[in-house]
């Protein structure tokens, strides 16, 4: 009777491993409608001396972590100003971030494993951009010029 015990215990614990393998090693879906992942919620800094607006949603729009869309690419139904040392609330899930119209933004983006720094450079624009942070990525915006790109 122990032995079958035992045996069975021994096979649920095999299930078990094996589904916490395969969701580890699974593909992390994309950051979606402000809900966070197993790989945890996007987060955007602002470490710049003006706010930055953040948005809870990314739409049905193809990119990555830093990717730059129009505004048909999120909902703008929920957003949030985020002000200098301030992050996004810990726990939620904010998509992206807007780059204004008329300013230049440097941008340092982060993924695990990836640390890198963009320039979105809309002095020239009447029309802002949005930038994507998926669920696993964090933001750091560490300046906005109207004049010269920081």
């Amino acid at each position: 009777m122990r032995s079958k015990i035992k045996s069975g215990v021994t096979k649920l614990a095999a299930v078990l491993t094996a589904a916490a393998g395969f969701a580890v090693l699974s593909p992390t879906p994309q950051a979606y409608a402000g809900g966070c992942t197993l790989a945890g919620c996007s987060t955007t800094w602002n470490y710049s001396s003006l706010g930055v607006l953040a948005v809870k949603n990314w739409g049905n729009c193809a990119g990555t972590t830093g990717t730059a869309k129009g505004a048909e690419c999120v909902s703008l139904s929920t957003t949030k100003w985020i002000y200098y040392g301030q992050p996004t609330p810990k726990g939620e899930d904010w998509d992206a971030f807007r780059v204004d119209a008329g300013y230049c933004y440097l941008v340092e983006l982060q993924t695990p494993g990836k640390k890198w720094h963009m320039t979105y450079d809309r002095r020239n624009s009447s029309t802002p951009v949005y930038v994507k942070v998926e669920d696993w990525g964090t933001a750091y915006v560490r300046g906005q010029s109207t004049t010269s790109c920081p």
